[in-house]
């Protein structure tokens, strides 16, 4: 068999799993292997993958490079000369090279052969080097959204081969039902062992549901945990699938159990983080695991009901932004009042429905080129013109909305630590807010006390979750600096002693009574002299692990904050031998996001390629 095995290209698409049987790279099945082994995988790839070519590429190359000479060999019907002509000059006599081409004669077959004939001769890949084109090509259309109508296209064929004439795309048929399948099952086994059986401690999940527009209904599921080595924040999507049953709390629980147990992450879940919706915060619940509500969402739910107080001004700049939109010629008059004034030319922005920021960017936008702006409607549409109250709402009411935008920008990111500004971002919100008390504009006053009141309904009683606050604390950039009520730091301080003097490290032993040591002959002055330092340092030493894990949170605390812009994790893992127990706990608890933005992403990039025309 080894000598099969060896040989026989068929194995460059089987992976030998143990003794007697072989594992399909496109399909993952396992196949058991007879005496004709070689027959068995032949026939499941004629039948299962028939469009996968079995015969090597380096093969297929050398038969086509003697097919093609061949052919040009009997389609040759040139030859050439050289002649030698001497030029007299002043320098002397220089020889010139000239070929002449004589034309064969044979009537029907007449063909010019060029000095590229000669030249570029296309060598044959090796078959590990095409393999790892074919991969490369494949996740640059998977990772970029292509179309695997893309191989098809002249132009890029062109392109291909100027950069490597002896390399042959890959066909439509072979991208999709062979090279992509092969892939996304080696990506999905390795992301299975690095998350479920790897380094991850402890897994944070963000899961949403989505409707596509030809109506088909999709729950997404990301997976966040740190590197214990690296300390890198990670995240893997780890499902997007097509959910067909009634969205019932219990059904999404199942599901979501169901993924767990298959990605071997069951035993590692720390937290879910998704949106307010009942039937998701109720399968978290019935599944038993600690729910956190997405913090952009939730800003997002307030932002939009405070924009009802200046709904008549908005709706009015909608009407102007919707008209230059409209309006080729209203588009030019603007841009050119712009130039006028020697302003930069900025276009108005559109806002989305179901987006506030978007509103903000218009409203920020809209009073960006106030004065153009005046100076367009006035003569395009004059009736559309706001009042100078409008325009005093919209600059009073940019100050207070800003706030919030860049709290929203500042937690939707994933490639760094989130949870533990959660709580920090909620008390700056409420500072920022009470600036803003003493304004005597009855829309603006009204707009400041309704944020003050959905403030504390929404993110009042924020400090005792018990999740954010140990993220907050065991981030060194804020620690207790990071709360408003004192209280809740001591509350969770002690709660964070309990936990970490339970932890038992991989090298420690429980302890055993010590048993006298006889001193050696010759050395009893030595041993006294010693005898009253050892004693000093046997006090200092805590004698278990709750007195460790308190004297690690104390030095912890009592270490200057670092700066808000430094990288916590790598702190961290700078002091990774200091804060053995503190350590191990972090990797719990700032690998939890604020937001369920990471899995609301793939939505946004799935609905861009996800047409009618694509499912129809």
């Amino acid at each position: 068999m080894a000598s099969k095995r060896k040989f026989s290209p068929l194995w460059n698409h089987f992976d030998s799993t143990e003794p007697k049987k072989a594992k399909c790279n496109y399909c993952s099945k396992i196949l058991t292997l007879s005496s004709s082994s070689i027959g068995t995988l032949s026939r499941h790839m004629k039948k299962v993958h028939p469009t996968v070519n079995i015969t090597p590429k380096r093969l297929e190359s050398i038969d086509e490079s003697e097919e093609n000479s061949n052919q040009n060999a009997q389609a040759a019907t040139t030859s050439s000369t050289i002649s030698v002509v001497t030029t007299t000059t002043s320098s002397g006599t220089i020889p010139t090279v000239t070929t002449a081409n004589i034309i064969s004669a044979t009537k029907g077959k007449v063909a010019a052969t060029t000095v590229k004939d000669y030249i570029v001769v296309k060598k044959p890949l090796p078959l590990i080097r095409t393999q790892q084109l074919d991969e490369q090509l494949i996740k640059m259309i998977a990772k970029g959204y292509h179309a695997f109508r893309l191989v098809e296209e002249k132009e890029f064929q062109k392109f291909v081969d100027m950069l490597n004439p002896s390399y042959k795309l890959p066909t439509r048929k072979t991208l999709s039902e062979s090279l992509l399948p092969k892939l996304y099952n080696r990506t999905i086994e390795s992301m299975k062992k690095e998350v479920g059986g790897g380094s991850a401690t402890a897994v944070c999940i963000t899961t949403d549901g989505w409707r596509s527009v030809t109506n088909d209904d999709y729950i997404g599921i990301t997976a966040h945990f740190i590197d214990p080595e690296t300390h890198i924040l990670r995240t893997v999507m780890i499902g997007c699938l097509q959910f067909n049953e009634s969205h019932t709390m219990i059904n999404i629980s199942e599901f979501l159990k169901e993924k767990f147990r298959e990605w071997c992450i069951d035993q590692k879940i720390c937290a879910i983080v998704s949106d307010n919706a009942s039937n998701i915060l109720g399968a978290v619940r019935i599944g038993g695991w600690r729910s956190i509500s997405c913090f952009a969402h939730t800003i997002n739910l307030v932002v939009k009901d405070s924009l009802e107080i200046i709904a008549d001004t908005v709706i009015k700049v909608k009407n102007v932004v919707e008209f230059f939109n409209r309006s080729l010629p209203a588009q030019r008059k603007l841009k050119e009042i712009q130039e006028q004034m020697h302003l930069a030319p900025l276009k108005l922005k559109q806002d989305v429905c179901t987006r506030w920021n978007s509103t903000y960017d218009m409203l920020n936008r809209f009073l960006k080129i106030k004065e153009a702006l005046i100076a367009s409607i006035a003569i395009m549409r004059a009736e559309l013109a706001l009042t100078p109250n409008d325009w005093m709402i919209i600059e009073k009411s940019l100050p207070i909305l800003s706030i919030f935008y860049e709290v929203s920008n500042e937690v939707s990111a994933e490639n760094y630590v989130s949870a533990s500004k959660y709580i920090v971002l909620c008390k700056l919100m409420y500072v920022q807010i009470q600036k803003f008390s003493n304004e005597t504009v009855e829309t603006i006053k009204g707009l400041v006390s309704f944020f003050k009141t959905e403030l504390m309904h929404r993110f009042g009683d924020i400090e005792k979750n018990m999740l954010l606050r140990e993220a907050t604390i065991l981030d060194p950039r804020f620690k207790k600096s990071g709360f408003r009520d004192i209280r809740n730091v001591e509350a969770a301080a002690a709660d964070l002693k309990l936990k970490i003097g339970r932890i038992v490290l991989s090298d420690e032993r429980p302890l055993q009574p010590a048993e006298p040591v006889e001193p050696t002959p010759g050395c009893s002055k030595v041993s006294s002299l010693w005898e009253q330092f050892d004693e000093e340092v046997a006090r200092q030493v805590p004698e278990n692990p709750v007195a460790a894990g308190i004297v690690e949170f104390d030095k912890y605390m009592n270490e200057p904050q670092i700066n808000r812009h430094c990288d916590p994790l790598l702190w961290w893992k700078e002091r990774k031998a200091i804060y053995p127990r503190l350590h191990s706990h972090m990797l719990k608890r700032l690998n939890i996001t604020a937001t369920s933005v990471p899995c609301e992403r793939v939505f946004s990039k799935a609905g861009l390629h996800l047409t009618i025309e694509e499912r129809a």
